[in-house]
């Protein structure tokens, strides 16, 4: 058995993704050493947090070699130059870290990211702005869901909703509810006034209630319409701001058949998009105005997204656009304080890349903390205080062949799903676990690294 262990990691560039991913590294006990050009920024998270801080330029050797990058286990390039990353993870990999990634966020390059990975030898190459998009398009899909994640290669679906007033499974028991939408489904957490549980059977559900179902993928929209969640996908979608997540996004949505309107108020910007997003309509104006989100068809779109570089904005006009009441909206809030002051107030899809990049490679480093193939597939955080997490059994799985109900699980511990030979298997007491499933748990255990943790 691997038990968790302290990870070595540097993280070059001190910024939007760089500062949230040394925080969440350090929450998870490992040794995080900063490096940025800026003192001021390298003396400031010194000051606020217990990493190691080393100033200078990441190209140069000696600048490396003050912050051991020879001894990393990771290394993350997250400055905002792409030729900078791809350099120094090139360098920190000669040098001896272990594991090298690197921001890419140029549209150019993002076809070639994987055959660029391979020729430089770097493990992995990210994209924020895309992988936000990808973020946002999962949720476009059912717009009554306040967040949607998929494990199992897209198999199955860990959907976040509030359950309406109006709902037949209000005030019902977890396992009266699932038998309601035919058995198909799996409540894997409850979150209600800020606690989050993972319910037994009896638990009882109330409105405005937080849950997180799981369920097959193409199970997903029938199920929603039997406990009244359904929302028709959106077919039409205004986007304000026409920054890199709003390209990647429209590009998405316009593959996937939907309408795209881009409202930005940068006139060079707005010819850059009209001439790369031809589907597109893209208007320039002011879409903080309420008058120009009224001329350019708000109260007649399924979705309005709000992207623009002011939290402020985007939260003062996803507002608007919510009192309107019949589209999804989703605004994109960088600082929490704001983002936990909206949700408040009824918006509940709200997008902070910084947290979903950070969860996409803090998901990296647990993958890669135990041998190759017996680590985690997939992760993803739910509300800080549990996590949800995807594993493949191997042959030493101390577990094979035993009834769920006979195995000795930690507390704070369910097993939401099983997929065997591509067939996804809701589980129950008599279930039991075969080499190569993809098993699928939920757990308030933190730092879970393998399958065999989550046993007693």
């Amino acid at each position: 058995m691997v038990y968790y262990e302290v990870m070595k990691v540097v993280i070059v560039g001190i910024g939007k993704i760089g500062e949230p991913l040394a925080t969440r590294l350090l929450k998870e006990k490992h040794d995080v050493t900063v490096v940025d050009e800026d003192y001021q920024r390298v003396d400031d998270i010194v000051n606020r947090s217990d990493v190691k801080g080393v100033v200078g330029n990441c190209l140069e050797r000696h600048i490396l070699s003050e912050a051991e990058v020879d001894k990393a286990d990771f290394f993350f390039a997250c400055t905002p130059r792409d030729e900078l990353n791809i350099l120094s993870a090139v360098l920190a990999k000669k040098m001896g870290a272990r594991k090298v990634v690197a921001r890419v966020r140029d549209p150019k390059y993002l076809s070639s990211l994987e055959s660029l990975k391979d020729v430089l030898g770097v493990d992995m190459i990210f994209n924020p702005e895309y992988r936000t998009a990808l973020e946002i398009r999962q949720i476009l899909k059912f717009p009554s869901a306040i967040s949607a994640d998929t494990f199992a290669s897209g198999k199955v679906s860990l959907t976040e909703f509030r359950i309406p007033e109006d709902s037949p499974i209000r005030d019902m028991t977890v396992m009266d509810a699932s038998r309601t939408a035919g058995g198909k489904m799996l409540f894997a957490v409850v979150s209600r006034d800020g606690k989050v549980t993972i319910p037994n059977g009896d638990f009882v559900l109330r409105a405005n209630d937080l849950v997180h179902i799981a369920t097959e993928e193409k199970d997903l929209l029938e199920l929603s319409k039997k406990i009244n969640l359904f929302k028709q996908k959106a077919k039409s979608v205004l986007i304000l701001g026409g920054g890199r997540i709003s390209y990647y996004l429209a590009k998405e949505l316009l593959a996937d058949g939907v309408k795209v309107k881009i409202i930005e108020i940068d006139e060079e910007r707005c010819r850059e998009l009209d001439e790369e997003l031809s589907k597109a309509t893209v208007i320039c104006a002011d879409g903080t105005e309420t008058d120009v989100l009224e001329e350019e068809g708000i109260r007649s779109v399924d979705a309005f997204i709000a992207m623009t570089g002011m939290d402020e904005e985007n939260a003062v006009t996803s507002l608007f656009a919510s009192s309107l009441g019949h589209m999804k909206v989703v605004p994109m809030i960088t600082s929490t304080p704001l983002a936990k002051m909206v949700r408040k107030l009824g918006l509940d899809s709200v997008i902070a890349p910084h947290e979903v990049i950070a969860d996409q490679l803090v998901r990296f480093v647990r993958a890669n903390q135990v041998n190759e193939g017996e680590g985690i597939n997939a992760l993803y955080r739910i509300h800080d205080k549990a996590e949800a997490v995807e594993f493949t059994v191997q042959p030493d799985f101390p577990g094979i062949g035993i009834p769920l109900k006979s195995l000795k699980l930690k507390n704070n511990v369910l097993l939401f799903g099983v997929v065997r030979n591509g067939e996804f298997i809701l589980p129950s007491g008599e279930t039991s676990l075969a080499v190569h499933d993809k098993v699928l748990v939920v757990t308030g255990v933190k730092q879970v690294t393998e399958l065999d943790q989550i046993l007693k």
